[in-house]
């Protein structure tokens, strides 16, 4: 082969091969470059990182408001029930005073039975226990003035009575087991009925007194009826 054609045939073929590997050096300095494949997508996706940093960031001032909503209402809701719970305080103190008025209103027969075994009964005490209970069981009643009184049913069981005055005292039916009637005045008192089982009378006044099977005591009955 002829070497001017050679050449020829080998400059033609490592263009074709520069062209193939090298585009841009085939076009030539003057031939625009490309545009980068990769700046577009730099681009949308920093526009779509924007976007989901903006729904976060609304997403997470509704999930606060929310909070606080929610936090506002349980605090309403505890104040609420503080106020429904000092309502219903009040109503009980109210029902204990009007339960202590009650008890004042039925003559104090509450406080004189506390007061029955302490020390001896005052006659307003015993005014009040005859219009309540009647009931004198353990009370102390020695020496006092209850003359003509009508304690008829009565309870004095284990009473003390020493040296009581119950002259003309109608004590009928009345419950006086184990009583003590020590130097009690009984002249001309009823004890018409009355249970008398285990009573202490050494020294009882019963002259004019009506027994319990209505018998009436003669003169000189002391701690005894005598018929």
């Amino acid at each position: 082969m002829n070497r001017p054609f050679a050449a020829h045939i080998a400059r033609i073929t490592l263009a074709a091969w520069l062209a193939a590997t090298y585009p841009v050096l085939a076009l030539g300095a003057d031939a625009p470059a490309p545009a980068p494949a990769k700046e577009a997508p730099a681009k949308d996706n920093a526009a779509k990182d924007n976007a989901e940093a903006q729904t976060l960031k609304a997403a997470e001032a509704k999930l606060a408001a929310l909070a606080k909503e929610v936090e506002s209402g349980k605090s309403a809701a505890q104040v609420s029930k503080k106020k429904g719970g000092k309502k219903q305080v009040k109503g009980k103190k109210k029902k204990v005073a009007k339960g202590k008025r009650s008890a004042k209103g039925k003559g104090g027969s509450a406080a004189v039975k506390a007061k029955v075994t302490d020390r001896r009964m005052t006659q307003p005490e015993v005014q009040r226990i005859l219009s309540s209970t009647r009931d004198f069981s353990g009370a102390d009643l020695s020496g006092l003035n209850l003359v003509g009184y009508d304690l008829a049913g009565a309870k004095f069981n284990r009473t003390n009575l020493q040296s009581a005055n119950l002259e003309r005292a109608n004590l009928a039916e009345t419950d006086l087991e184990l009583a003590d009637l020590t130097g009690a005045n009984l002249r001309g008192a009823s004890l018409n009925q009355a249970r008398l089982r285990g009573t202490r009378m050494a020294g009882a006044k019963l002259e004019g007194a009506l027994w319990t099977d209505k018998t009436i005591c003669r003169s000189g009955s002391v701690g005894t009826c005598i018929e």
